[in-house]
């Protein structure tokens, strides 16, 4: 019988942190997206807003995703597999959906699409920024 040398939590808090800090870097991103073209918001948010609530929603939303990205191919994986695999999977998972996350949260709240600027034509009707690499989803 082997030892662990960890204890069992260590992982599942480096991935609850590791999304944690995706999920504000997201919120970041978008934010300086939306400031970058001068997109027009209410002027006056209320409790019950979008905008209020971006920032933990999106801190939240990014915790679990990524707790539930690294889970899966953790639990999943038969023991019979090598151990490389067994490691590099959920690691793999938690980055690939950590990515994809803060893509489509880009592309839905940092660029948004029907909602006015104040650049005078600065930016694109489609308010993506012009450091935006163009090979990249928006």
């Amino acid at each position: 019988m082997q030892t662990r040398r960890d204890p069992p939590w260590t992982a599942g808090c480096s991935t609850l942190l590791a999304g944690a800090a995706a999920g504000y870097g997201a919120h970041r991103l978008s934010r300086a997206a939306r400031r970058t073209c001068a997109v027009v918001l209410r002027e006056h948010p209320s409790l019950f807003d979008w905008w209020t609530w971006e920032a933990p929603l999106t801190v939240i939303a990014a915790t679990f995703t990524g707790l539930a990205a690294w889970a899966m191919p953790a639990l999943l994986l038969p023991r019979t597999t090598p151990r490389a695999l067994r490691v590099i999977a959920p690691g793999a998972a938690l980055v690939i959906a950590l990515t994809a996350l803060a893509l489509v949260h880009f592309a839905w709240l940092g660029t948004p699409l029907g909602v006015g600027n104040d650049t005078n034509g600065g930016c694109a009707p489609d308010n993506v920024p012009a450091w935006w690499p163009h090979w990249l989803p928006a």
